[in-house]
């Protein structure tokens, strides 16, 4: 016995409606954050948690980038980062161990400042931050 071609027109329409909503509601359900170059040096190659994010330059920032998760320890960004300052790779900064307060976000906006720690002598790192704050080891 053949299906009614309204029956089936109906079905598509309800599945394609179905299909719709749930891409929406998955699409939205990301984290959406901007970043400024406060390193002092153009960034080539930047990459945060696995998304090129490009080339930077000193002073400018990103437009928001889409996230589906963010990694935090406590209210601090803690992702991994790479790029390419002066011709040489640098890497984030591993300044948490103890890992306690690790949390992953996946909703909401935020705004970070990227910088470089070089109080290692010869050896650069990136970390974010908070937009014009200071992480807990700058001076005051």
């Amino acid at each position: 016995m053949a299906i009614p071609k309204q029956k089936k027109t109906t079905f598509f329409i309800i599945t394609l409606l179905s299909i719709i909503v749930l891409c929406s509601f998955i699409n939205f359900r990301s984290i959406h954050i901007k970043f400024h170059n406060k390193t002092g040096e153009d960034i080539d190659s930047l990459v945060i948690a696995g998304t090129l994010i490009g080339n930077v330059k000193n002073g400018s920032s990103t437009e928001y980038i889409s996230f589906k998760q963010f990694k935090f320890d406590g209210s601090i960004p803690y992702e991994q980062i790479s790029g390419i300052i002066s011709n040489k790779k640098v890497n984030q900064l591993n300044w948490s161990w103890c890992g306690t307060e690790r949390n992953t976000q996946s909703k909401g906006s935020y705004i970070f400042d990227l910088k470089k720690d070089t109080r290692i002598k010869d050896t650069s790192y990136l970390y974010l931050v908070a937009h014009n704050q200071k992480i807990f080891w700058e001076e005051k």
